[in-house]
């Protein structure tokens, strides 16, 4: 405890109850308590006035009668400081009427809420000393005043502290006043343990052992050539990698074929809790741009010559499986290509795609292709894939992977420990559930003109457009629908093959059974041609040359006149349209286009060249239809973004006049040239999102099928920009098409919540220094953090600390119906404008159906879920992520019948104590479709200790120890007990069960597992009884030296 300011108060004899407001001291002088006491701070500036309250004051009300009210009118006494202390009134609000002073405190006798202390009674508010409120007594009032109710009863919102005895009863007053003052916020940040970016793929990565090579040689896995047939060279992923951007862009080999081979997935000996090994996988990865790839299912087939788990070799290599569930006995393996080359590349982006390959790391999911559940993750780095001017590389990798579990946020209960509002860190808990074996190559190609040459690729990466070329007006139809590509030579079209509406109207078209391709006029049309030819038939037959010549007189009449009912239709059908036809092709004139290849997140900055082709001056009003176009009206933005384009075109000061919300306005003069620079950037992902989720793949080799630069699964949007003159006619038109391509994912982040509800959850980002696409600064110098977020439905935000504190983005994101799984995109920007993303993360999260269960470690808890039929028959198995905790009945497959309800009885057994998540998932075997995923949250809590044991081993290979325990039936009449462990791999029964007789005492046989490292292990022993309920459980302490 320290001693901040200290008082003295000496009550006079005479006096019966009062007000009395002390100044507090404080410095070297003496106290009563002879303790250290803070220094006042400096007041040799100030007035007396000041000094006085300038460190701090005490204001309280006594009363000497039990029986008397402290809001009697009776004269305050104060003693000596308390007679030099002047009157000061708090400022008011000219424009708010003062509020009405509160009464003075009952007594705690008189309160009907009882003893206590209210928040008004505690408040004090050293941070705010200009906010505090001294009394005055009316000792100090000028002769002639008199103290008024508000002078003399000043209520001590903040800076007083309220004396402890008073009582909680207040007038309505004093309540009122309480209820209208704002509450002034606390300096309190929410603590959200934060997830450190890289923690879920933090994945150790190295070469192969030799033992695994040879294995992987001896399996017949597919050798990677170069494109002149010679085995690619192989690299060290150990060694260090030299990246010179310069020697990658000068090498002839310009396009890149990327290849991933999935060779084999093995068992780590830390995987040793009697898990199920999956018996078929598949993987999902983004590399670079392209489209999310979800691999088909491969099998785990076991080698013969395999090693133990324990000893790191290999142990399953991954192959193909048909479409009888059967796997291919050709090659093993799975591989994947890519073609990066000029046909796929931006203009410029060559240099980016060498640095992605140079920083950043792919991220692998590893799925079990049965259940359907997440196996874990591993990330590999591509550095080792820079050629260098080499014609092609490879390295084979061994990933660990890596299976990342969080455990539920919950609140402190003790106050005492952590003060109010904080929040217990998450348990982040990483398991290494096996080794992926791949092998990643990078294949130099020539350049192919007949694919795509570097003349043919889209002229849209110029900043500045110009609309010189629309100046003029160089004719054509006034039919082609405001076509761009304008020829002087039209050829003539019939006016019902361009306009539906008119051959709809028209009869002859109708009788030809032409125009435009609906399939219903198409079929009344040949019904009606078939009816004449039957009619000319039938006359010939008839033989009547005079009927036949009657007939044909009668029907070309009928046909005249259908043709000059036609001709008027047309002529007012131009008539009408002429004008509106006229106008919009001479407003081809002035239209540019213009075609932007965009990425989500980065502005696409450019100039638009506008002229004023009239003889006075107008001003100018710039209409946007798409607000995800703006124009840059900031000079610095203008400015920063010309030198990040490279552009010397001029920049001007206050070039637009801004009106609130209304469109941009600039002034030209006659025939003067401007250029208006604008900006487009769109944060919505949308159905690129979709695109980028789609888990399909076309085959091996065709990922570069698709152009990249008009891709009909990518949308594209539009966007129009007018420039209308000062009478309101346009003098210019921009017409931008703008195409969405997809971008590159740096992390990616899958968290599993229940559905329904907020999930909260806080991601640390790394040094910023070492944070891949940081820009070149000094190092001790972190720029400002900015953060956008592709769903607006999603809170993202981060907040600005001290230099060198850890930067935190903070996520809320409200989870669907399940089992609904929302896709969103979190951008990272380190520049001012948010130009420029520096990280791109993708965030997965599964809302799945929740279930509590409260219950005991080792202790069996049963439950039911309900489960619903779909529309057909499905033959179904239920699968859980912890099959020795959580155990499903029925345990195989089952049937489920179409719109029916039937329950899946759920047995929990958890083998330690606390709170965490099991997944259960219900899956087609035959379609592998997910049909129902719950999410079991279970509370867990450790039994009571009954006897404790300690033992030590040595550590070594040994086949382990042997040990005898004794436990005596305390009932009167035989029993069957059950023996469970909660560390089954180092702990094994001679007998999982045992019958014993009342009283009786029986010996269980223990068989210790030897541990290859030193240190301490406490193991439980759960001895339950015939129902599985926990009778008494023991403890264990196992210390390997």
């Amino acid at each position: 405890m320290h001693m901040v300011r200290w008082a003295v108060w000496n009550p006079l004899l005479e006096a019966d109850s009062g007000r009395v407001t002390l100044p507090l001291q404080g410095g070297i002088q003496p106290n009563p308590s002879h303790c250290l006491v803070y220094k006042v701070p400096s007041a040799s500036m100030s007035s007396e006035e000041v000094k006085q309250v300038e460190s701090g004051t005490v204001r309280f009300q006594f009363s000497l009668g039990s029986e008397e009210h402290l809001d009697a009118p009776v004269e305050p006494v104060s003693g000596p400081k308390a007679e030099q202390q002047p009157a000061r009134k708090p400022p008011t609000s000219p424009s708010s009427p003062p509020a009405p002073a509160p009464r003075g405190l009952a007594a705690t006798q008189d309160s009907p809420v009882g003893p206590g202390l209210s928040i008004s009674q505690l408040v004090a508010s050293p941070r705010s000393p200009t906010q505090h409120c001294l009394a005055r007594p009316t000792s100090q009032l000028p002769h002639g005043s008199r103290a008024s109710p508000s002078q003399g009863q000043e209520f001590p919102l903040e800076g007083g502290i309220s004396h402890l005895e008073a009582a909680l009863s207040q007038t309505c007053l004093v309540l009122e006043t309480s209820i209208t003052e704002r509450l002034r916020e606390l300096p309190f940040t929410p603590l959200h343990a934060p997830i450190v970016v890289g923690t879920q793929t933090r994945s150790s990565a190295g070469q192969p052992s030799r033992a695994s090579m040879v294995l992987l040689q001896s399996s017949g896995f597919p050798e990677i050539l170069d494109a002149n047939k010679q085995p690619a060279e192989a690299v060290n992923p150990t060694d260090p990698v030299t990246f010179n951007p310069q020697k990658e862009e000068s090498d002839c080999l310009q396009s890149n074929e990327m290849v991933l081979q999935f060779l084999a997935f093995s068992r780590v000996a830390q995987d040793c809790r009697g898990t199920s090994w999956p018996k078929t996988v598949y993987f999902t990865f983004q590399f670079y741009r392209f489209p999310p790839a979800t691999t088909p299912r491969l099998q785990l087939v076991q080698l013969d010559e395999a090693g133990q788990p324990g000893s790191g070799a290999l142990t399953h290599i991954l192959v193909p499986v048909s479409r009888d569930g059967t796997f291919d006995a050709g090659s093993p393996g799975f591989q994947l290509r890519y073609m990066v080359g000029p046909g796929f590349l931006k203009p410029g982006e060559r240099r980016c795609f060498a640095r992605y390959l140079a920083v950043q790391t792919l991220q692998i999911d590893v799925w079990d292709g049965d259940s359907l559940l997440l196996i874990g993750s591993a990330a590999v780095q591509m550095k080792h894939l820079l050629r260098q001017g080499r014609p092609a590389v490879q390295a084979s990798h061994e990933l660990e992977v890596v299976a990342t579990e969080y455990e539920q946020d919950t609140m402190v209960v003790s106050g005492d420990v952590l003060g109010f509002g904080r929040v217990k860190p998450i348990g982040v808990h990483s398991v290494v559930k096996g080794r992926l074996h791949l092998t990643l190559a990078n294949v130099g190609h020539l350049c192919e003109q007949k694919v795509r040459g570097c003349s043919t690729l889209p002229l849209s990466r110029s900043r500045v457009i110009s609309n010189d070329g629309a100046s003029r007006f160089s004719g054509g139809s006034l039919l082609t629908g405001g076509s761009s590509r304008r020829k002087h030579v039209v050829q003539a079209q019939k006016l019902a093959d361009v306009d539906s509406e008119l051959a709809a109207m028209l009869l002859t078209h109708a009788r030809q059974g032409t125009g435009p391709r609906d399939i219903g006029r198409e079929s009344d049309a040949t019904r009606r041609r078939k009816l004449e030819r039957m009619k000319s038939v039938r006359l010939q037959e008839a033989g009547g040359e005079l009927g036949r010549r009657g007939t044909s007189v009668l029907a070309q009449q009928s046909v005249r006149t259908q043709h000059l009912r036609d001709l008027q239709v047309i002529a007012a059908y131009r008539e009408r349209t002429k004008a509106e036809s006229i106008a919009s092709l001479l407003s081809l004139a002035i239209t540019t286009e213009h075609t932007l290849h965009a990425t989500l997140g980065v502005a696409e900055f450019f100039e638009f060249v506008l002229k004023n082709p009239h003889n006075t001056q107008h001003t100018v009003t710039v209409e946007i239809d798409n607000p995800e176009l703006s124009v840059i009206v900031d000079s610095q933005e203008w400015r920063d973004f010309k030198g990040a384009a490279g552009l010397h075109t001029p920049v001007e000061e206050d070039m637009f006049h801004l009106r609130g919300s209304l469109a941009p306005q600039l002034y030209l003069r006659p025939h003067e040239t401007a250029h208006i620079p604008f900006k487009f950037q769109s944060f919505s992902a949308g159905q690129l999102a979709m695109v980028q989720a789609s888990s399909g793949l076309s085959n091996e080799k065709g990922t570069d099928a698709v152009s990249p630069w008009k891709s009909s699964a990518v949308p594209t949007k539009h966007a129009k920009v007018l420039f209308r003159a000062s009478g309101g006619k346009p003098i210019a038109v921009l017409c931008l098409t703008v195409e969405l391509q997809p971008h590159v994912v740096d992390q990616v982040f899958r968290f599993y919540h229940p559905e329904l509800s907020f999930l909260k959850k806080a991601i640390r980002l790394p040094p910023w220094h070492t944070l891949p696409g940081a820009p070149v600064g000094t190092l001790g110098e972190d720029p400002p953090v900015h953060v956008r977020c592709s769903d607006p439905n999603v809170i993202c935000e981060t907040q600005n600390v001290g230099p060198g504190e850890p930067r935190d983005v903070f996520l809320k994101v409200a989870s669907g119906p399940s089992p609904e799984i929302k896709d969103f995109f979190v951008i990272i920007y380190s520049d001012r404008w948010l130009a420029t993303p520096t990280q791109t993360w993708q965030v997965h999260l599964h809302s799945l159906q929740r279930v509590d269960v409260s219950c005991v470690a080792g202790q069996l808890t049963r439950l039911s879920l309900v489960l619903r039929g779909t529309q057909t028959v499905r033959k179904v198995r239920a699968f859980t992520s912890h099959p020795q905790e959580l155990k499903t009945d029925p345990k195989g497959v089952f049937v489920l019948p179409p719109r029916g309800v039937q329950d899946l009885h759920v047995g929990v057994r958890p083998l330690r104590a606390g709170s965490r998540f099991v997944h259960l998932n219900l899956v087609d075997v035959d379609c592998h479709q997910l049909v129902a995923s719950w999410l079991v949250c279970l509370s867990c809590r450790q039994p009571l200790i009954s006897k404790a044991f300690e033992i030590t081993l040595a550590v070594g290979e040994g086949k382990g120890v042997n040990k005898r325990i004794t436990y005596t039936n305390p009932y009167p009449s035989r029993r069957t007990f059950h023996l469970h462990s909660d560390h089954p791999e180092l702990l094994r029964f001679r007998e999982d069960s045992f019958q014993v007789a009342g009283g009786e005492t029986y010996t269980i046989g223990l068989q210790f597992a030897p541990s290859l490292r030193v240190g301490e292990e406490e193991i439980l022993i759960y001895i339950n009884d015939h129902e599985d309920k926990n009778e008494e459980a023991f403890c264990v302490k196992v210390i390997y030296r």
